[in-house]
């Protein structure tokens, strides 16, 4: 048996490990930072759930009557008949 592929399988399992541990020395690290982020949220969850319920209207609204056809607009200006000053002549 040769040294040659105990010691490559020695380093990688020796990566791993390191690997491993610095993922956890990472996680343990913002550990912190993650709880505010959730605290956050659950404050936001809480300030939406109160807006929802001051704004909430609990009496219903009562539908309108009678629908209406729209109104023709109503022209407040009379047009004028256009007098010309000059008649218009053909192009020579």
């Amino acid at each position: 048996m040769s040294l040659l592929p105990l010691l490559a399988s020695l380093v990688i399992a020796g990566a791993g490990c390191t690997a491993f541990t610095a993922i956890a020395v990472t996680v343990r690290a913002q550990l912190p930072a993650v709880r505010k982020v959730l605290a956050d949220s659950r404050a936001i969850a809480a300030d939406r759930a109160f807006l929802f319920q001051i704004t909430a209207v609990d009496t219903p609204v009562a539908p309108r009557t009678t629908a209406r056809p729209p109104r023709m607009p109503v022209r407040s200006f009379r047009s004028a008949p256009i007098a010309l000053a000059k008649p218009l002549r053909a192009a020579a």
